[in-house]
């Protein structure tokens, strides 16, 4: 609250009247009487001062304040330790029939997927790839790379040998490698792929309309599902 201080003015004017004498007209004339001497007069009274404004009055408190935030503790948490690998090995990178099995550490944080990828044979360029990572709590998630060129609103259908495993899945982003595709399995459809041969992965051409396929083998893919869960536990 700001307090403004207020300075009275005092002021004091006394007049005090002097006497005066009238000098004489003519000599030959008599002298006037005197006029009887003034009385002076008393001195104006001092005007009272004006009482100091009362201060403005506090604004109430609220009933209830929010408590203060706790001080924070003075003794430093210990980090959590760093994950690890098996044997102490910093990276992993094993081959199950079409699949590989990559963990490594990065930032303190185990890092693990089992991935298939197929390029160009004549450019040598990756063009699909799919990746899962080790189940979680009933379910394996993922991504899916796909080329460009692909009617992103209409997403993509996968199929299990001859059953449908996934219709109307959506795009996510695009990068300069290609688009992705999150996919997310429950236990039964990883069960499902490792009994199966093929999991074939379509989508729309976007100049022409018409699909674009890719089969990713399951050889190898049962081996290592296993091998990854073991690793990441």
């Amino acid at each position: 609250m700001k307090h403004h201080s207020f300075r009275t003015a005092s002021l004091a004017a006394v007049l005090a009247l002097g006497s005066f004498a009238s000098p004489a007209v003519h000599a030959q004339e008599e002298p006037a009487e005197q006029p009887a001497a003034a009385t002076p007069q008393r001195a104006a009274p001092r005007p009272a001062p004006k009482p100091a404004p009362k201060p403005a009055p506090k604004p109430a408190q609220p009933v209830a304040q929010a408590p203060a935030s706790p001080a924070a503790p003075s003794v430093s948490q210990p980090a959590a330790p760093a994950a690890t690998l098996p044997n102490g090995a910093t990276a992993i990178n094993e081959t199950y029939g079409d699949w590989t099995v990559d963990c490594r550490i990065v930032e303190r944080q185990r890092l693990c997927v089992l991935l298939q990828s197929q390029g160009n044979s004549q450019t040598g360029q990756r063009v699909f790839a799919i990746e899962l990572r080790a189940p979680r709590d009933g379910r394996a998630e993922g991504t899916i790379l796909f080329p460009h060129g692909m009617k992103l609103e209409n997403g993509a259908v996968l199929r299990l040998d001859d059953k449908d495993l996934g219709q109307g899945l959506r795009f996510s982003t695009c990068l300069a490698q290609g688009c992705l595709l999150p996919i997310s399995f429950p236990t039964v459809a990883t069960d499902a792929m490792k009994a199966g041969k093929a999991l074939t992965v379509a989508a729309l051409n976007l100049s022409n309309n018409e699909p674009v396929s890719f089969n990713v083998s399951l050889s190898g893919f049962a081996a290592a599902l296993d091998r990854i869960a073991q690793i990441d536990k």
